[in-house]
């Protein structure tokens, strides 16, 4: 029996990286998974691969029509909405004073306005069904502060504040709204910023690495899959007790520094 057996979600940025790893685990737990993007291709070729229980909906997540058409899809095709990942989300690199008016306000369109946006398109029919479990993808970066990042982790501390608004407003609906924190998802979010567009898909997770002395286990694919589980728990019924809080996946990153000169085992 599957973890998600009769659950239908939508999962946004699902075309690649971590929102394609959700979707694979979601429908391999028994959940039938709209596939929500803006990359048509990618996201059609995915859900051609998970089968039947996947569906593909070209979906912006600024555009509030586009939530209405993709939930209204979802529904008539699956039946409803019980659970909703707001995965998608874009990364800007930049000296602060460097950023400008137009960059930063695409950034909290795009990660911030897009879950609010989600939010209150799936909202009728979770209260049908009996209630929902919403999960945003937020970042450390929404916990902590970090040069280079002042318009991305803007948005993302902004992601965590309306996971607890919604939350309070939603739990008498039965409708649980939390926030995952990633140390990181897709490497190549960040390629775009660096000199020559590296290919950063072979970058380890740089916290297991540093903790851990072999970890052969923890490439980028454990680093996403890690994200995936934590999604499959908060979407699952064994996360029923869970809401308004913040559900951290860095390997130890936000924990505080270790002092080299201070006892230790």
């Amino acid at each position: 029996m599957g973890r998600l057996d009769g659950k239908v979600a939508i999962v946004t940025g699902a075309a690649q990286g971590t929102g394609a790893a959700i979707a694979r685990l979601f429908v391999g737990e028994g959940a039938r998974v709209a596939l929500a993007d803006v990359r048509d291709a990618q996201g059609e070729a995915l859900a051609r691969e998970l089968g039947a229980n996947a569906d593909f909906i070209h979906l912006d997540v600024t555009r509030a029509e586009d939530w209405q058409a993709g939930v209204a899809r979802t529904s008539e095709r699956f039946g409803g909405v019980d659970v909703l990942v707001n995965n998608a989300a874009i990364l800007l690199l930049a000296p602060l004073t460097q950023i400008s008016r137009e960059d930063f306000l695409r950034i909290v369109e795009v990660n911030q306005l897009g879950p609010f946006l989600g939010i209150q398109a799936v909202f009728e029919t979770m209260k049908r069904r009996g209630g929902g479990s919403i999960v945003n993808i937020a970042s450390t970066d929404g916990i902590k502060g970090m040069n280079g990042v002042s318009a991305y982790a803007s948005s993302k501390w902004g992601v965590r504040g309306l996971t607890k608004s919604a939350a309070m407003e939603l739990g008498r609906h039965a409708i649980r709204v939390n926030a995952i924190c990633p140390e990181a998802g897709n490497p190549n979010m960040s390629a775009p910023f660096m000199p020559g567009n590296p290919d950063l898909s072979e970058v380890p997770h740089r916290m297991m690495q540093a903790i851990l002395k072999s970890p052969p286990h923890v490439g980028p694919e454990s680093r996403v899959l890690d994200v995936a589980r934590m999604a499959l728990f908060l979407a699952s019924d064994e996360s029923l007790s869970c809401t308004a809080a913040d559900f951290v996946v860095d390997a130890g990153l936000t924990a505080g520094q270790f002092q080299k000169l201070a006892p230790s085992a």
